[in-house]
């Protein structure tokens, strides 16, 4: 088909933005135009230039250009009455508010309020990951405790621009400090919570609260760069060094422990019940459980190691861990943990996973496959990349040998 012939119907919604078209759209051989609703919301930013929000969609009705005889006359006559009455009907459904058209009222609707309003909605949607969410849901409380610290708690939505987003981002770069203690802001804390704030600003848009899109989308906004951690790992020497109850919170000691010897993650142990803790023929018990960044269950064998941590069993609906809450401000009790112990990594929470995988690729002579099985990864290459930490532990492969041959 060729390009747009014409406009020949156009309405203005009530809020002189919204505009709706129907126009025509010529096949090859120009003796037919099609119908297209042009629905035309305002601009959006791409790649920093303001482009037109357009979006068509064919109503399946045709009309004769140069109609010929009596039949297709009749045809373009019957047609033009079946678009008006299409075209009207539409109307009538967009300014009954039944699509959730943009009201200039919504310019005043107070984005504070909103965002809390939107964040627990947001997090509490899936009633099964309620304590999962929690976490989630705390991350926006906090990012809008800054936000409130940087702008106050009287802006609107309308007051949503990229002059806004951008000097909200430097905010939190340069003087946004820890509620805890007052020490600056990590890059990662910072690059979390404007994400937060960037999600709630999309959410504006995607219900059509606001017209367009996003004044200010992340690539558009510099953050400070979040130089990656060197990644880290506990032999299986080294966690037998380990003692919970000399860790100053012992029930996060223990989640952690048991996360060496299973994989999970830390956003993964909240949502752990006890009817996830199967039983074999044999007596033995497994998990069978879908990860939070899986899409089927994996099956994992429990170590007597990992049973030692998950504690006393109670009833299937209960969680596992039920005192466990991941906090970054916890991997500092890691940290003065394993020193304690005579252990000098900087050890973070996730780094269990990285202990569970290495170990087991270590343990099983190199079978990468296993490890992928039991971790969840979707993608071989993925576990594979944990041969890098292995380069490291080369002696105690060496060991395991040897203790293997006696």
């Amino acid at each position: 088909m060729s390009g747009i012939l014409s406009f020949f119907y156009t309405f203005i919604l009530k809020s002189n933005r919204m505009k709706i078209s129907l126009q025509k759209k010529l096949n090859k051989d120009k003796t037919k135009a099609y119908l297209i609703l042009c629905k035309y919301k305002g601009n959006k930013i791409v790649s920093g230039k303001a482009k037109a929000d357009r979006v068509r969609e064919s109503l399946g009705l045709f009309l004769w250009v140069n109609p010929k005889g009596i039949k297709q006359k009749q045809h373009n006559k019957e047609t033009q009455i079946k678009a008006d009455f299409r075209l009207k009907k539409i109307q009538t459904e967009y300014e009954s508010g039944l699509y959730n058209v943009y009201n200039p009222e919504n310019r005043k609707i107070n984005f504070t309020d909103y965002w809390l309003e939107w964040a627990n909605d947001h997090c509490t949607g899936d009633q099964t990951d309620t304590t999962k969410n929690r976490s989630n849901f705390s991350q926006f409380k906090t990012s809008l405790k800054h936000f409130k610290a940087f702008t106050g708690d009287q802006l609107t939505i309308g007051d949503i621009d990229f002059n806004l987003c951008d000097r909200f981002a430097r905010y939190l770069s340069k003087q946004a400090v820890k509620y805890s203690d007052g020490s600056r802001l990590a890059t990662s804390t910072v690059n979390t919570f404007y994400k937060k704030f960037d999600l709630v600003v999309w959410s504006l848009f995607n219900k059509e609260l606001l017209i367009g899109t996003h004044p200010a989308p992340r690539k558009l906004i510099t953050l400070p760069k979040i130089i990656e951690k060197k990644q880290e790992y506990l032999s299986i020497d080294e966690l037998k060094k380990l003692d919970y109850n000399e860790c100053n919170n012992p029930q996060y000691a223990k989640a952690f422990m048991f996360a060496c010897y299973t994989g999970l993650r830390s956003s993964d142990l909240p949502s752990l019940k006890w009817g996830d803790v199967r039983f074999k023929e044999d007596g033995s018990q497994y998990l069978y459980f879908a990860m939070e960044k899986g899409d089927k269950p994996i099956v994992v064998p429990l170590s007597q190691q990992a049973l030692k941590y998950i504690g006393e069993r109670t009833e299937d609906p209960d969680r596992a861990f039920p005192y466990f809450t991941y906090h970054g401000n916890n991997n500092d009790k890691l940290y003065y943990w394993l020193k304690f112990s005579g252990i000098n990594k900087n050890i973070t929470f996730h780094d269990s996973r990285s202990s569970f995988i290495t170990n087991t690729i270590l343990l099983t002579k190199g079978n990468v496959e296993v490890a992928q099985r039991l971790s969840g990864h979707k993608d071989i290459r993925t576990t594979a990349g944990y041969n890098k930490l292995i380069d490291e532990g080369k002696d105690e492969a060496i060991n395991l040998f040897d203790k293997a041959l006696q």
